[in-house]
């Protein structure tokens, strides 16, 4: 059965709440990085793609975590990370958006592209749950902290979704390089993760 949180694709056009909350001006340069006026080191905040929907494919998937990582590589109190796409013959696409905070250090914030192979793993067990697992591969394609994430880190995104609407879900973001200071794992009441086929479970 489809369930309700499918919704949450809708939660991806959060370009216009992705916003600093400094008074000073934001620039956009042709790297698609936005930021204060002047600074080149100081992470500062991306807008997502307006256009950061799932689209067609034979199994359609979605995710989105508001609240502390249940790990985290670096200090994050809060992230608001929100992806959707689809897979279709072993094959992924989507975007991924995550901005964190923590102590006193300024919002940052990464965009991911999601293009590429990809594992699709049914009936699997995970948290003592059966459900759904899907790897995909992803890319830095803008980056508010490109002194730690630069646009072209690679990585990947593991995402679980438990059956029968139990909604005890995974994700976890594993990147290469000087870009694991934004590995981060969620699960518990923060996360909420779908993994469709037609508006079904996939089994």
């Amino acid at each position: 059965m489809w369930r309700a949180r499918f919704g949450l694709v809708g939660a991806l056009a959060i370009g216009g709440a992705l916003a600093s909350g400094g008074a000073s001006a934001m620039a956009t340069g042709p790297s698609g990085i936005t930021g204060t006026t002047g600074s080149t080191t100081k992470p500062r905040v991306v807008a997502c793609p307006a256009n950061a929907a799932a689209g067609t494919g034979a199994v359609q998937w979605t995710w989105s975590a508001y609240g502390k990582p249940s790990a985290s590589s670096s200090s994050v109190s809060y992230s608001q990370t929100t992806g959707a796409g689809t897979w279709n013959n072993a094959h992924a696409k989507g975007t991924i958006c995550s901005q964190d905070q923590g102590g006193r250090s300024p919002k940052r914030s990464i965009v991911l592209k999601v293009s590429g192979t990809s594992k699709l793993t049914p009936n699997t067990t995970k948290l003592g749950l059966l459900g759904v697992a899907i790897v995909l591969p992803v890319a830095v394609s803008k980056s508010g902290d490109p002194a730690v994430c630069p646009i072209g880190s690679t990585g990947t995104v593991a995402l679980f979704a438990s059956y029968f609407s139990v909604h005890h879900d995974k994700a976890t973001m594993t990147f290469t390089g000087s870009c694991a200071g934004w590995d981060q794992t969620f699960s518990g009441a923060v996360l909420h993760v779908e993994i469709a086929r037609d508006g079904h479970e996939v089994k």
